[in-house]
């Protein structure tokens, strides 16, 4: 009740669907015309939520395709198991079915939570690098499905939606990763995300230009390309000016720690 759908086709550039709409119940809707969208999105604070709210439909949508793949190995671990670890060869995908997962940086710190229905893992196979973090099981047991590498390039590779949602969750996870190792500390909550921008923003302009990032995400990893910088920064980039407010910034991040 409330909530809308089809926004996905008013801000993409060439009006183009990315799903289909079924009812499976009779519904009231209410249509709305691209012309009052657009006077709509005037205000910033709403455009930026209808640009996460997007993004966060495309992925949970990606998510959702890698879930029904068959090949799927199910298995339970427990409290303080490890699915992975830092260091080690990645060549698996993570898909949590229940339970609770929590992603770790340097000196066990909390980069992420992962929950019911979210991925991990994804890392080794996007970026193709040893993984850079570990995931224990912090619930009293979590059920996982196993996805192997090769099982999920057949579904990355032969679909530009899929592959451009799960590339973006990854790279917006390394920036949060990049913030616990300079921070050395758990990644903030929303009350705390400022300190982090600014950190970021060494020249107190306001906006995390291409340059502060790059410098922010070098220090954390050296082999990062000039492209996947620029991928990051597009990843957050929600108004799409080439860099990242504030606004958009705790729009991403205390998203992310509602779902």
């Amino acid at each position: 009740h409330g909530d809308f759908f089809g926004e996905g086709a008013l801000l993409h550039p060439k009006k183009i669907r990315s799903a289909t709409i079924n009812c499976v119940t009779p519904v009231h809707a209410i249509e709305v015309t691209r012309e009052y969208f657009e006077k709509f999105l005037s205000d910033s604070n709403v455009s930026l939520n209808l640009r996460e709210k997007d993004r966060i439909r495309k992925r949970n949508r990606a998510k959702s395709i890698l879930r029904i793949q068959k090949n799927l190995r199910e298995f339970k671990a427990k409290k303080g198991d490890y699915l992975f670890r830092k260091g080690e060869e990645g060549d698996k995908l993570y898909i949590l079915e229940k339970g609770q997962i929590n992603i770790l940086g340097d000196d066990g710190k909390t980069i992420f939570t992962v929950k019911e229905g979210d991925l991990c893992g994804e890392h080794s196979l996007v970026m193709a690098r040893p993984r850079n973090s570990s995931a224990v099981c912090v619930s009293d047991e979590c059920i996982v499905y196993e996805m192997k590498a090769r099982d999920f390039y057949a579904i990355y590779n032969s679909s530009s939606h899929v592959k451009k949602s799960i590339r973006e969750l990854c790279l917006r996870r390394e920036f949060q990763k990049a913030v616990v190792h300079e921070m050395k500390n758990h990644f903030p909550s929303t009350e705390n995300l400022r300190k982090v921008f600014d950190t970021v923003d060494e020249d107190h302009s306001g906006d995390l230009s291409l340059d502060e990032i790059r410098k922010f995400m070098i220090s954390f990893d050296s082999s990062f390309s000039e492209d996947e910088i620029q991928e990051i920064v597009e990843a957050m980039d929600l108004n799409e000016s080439g860099k990242i407010n504030f606004d958009e910034f705790k729009q991403i991040f205390a998203t992310s720690e509602r779902r």
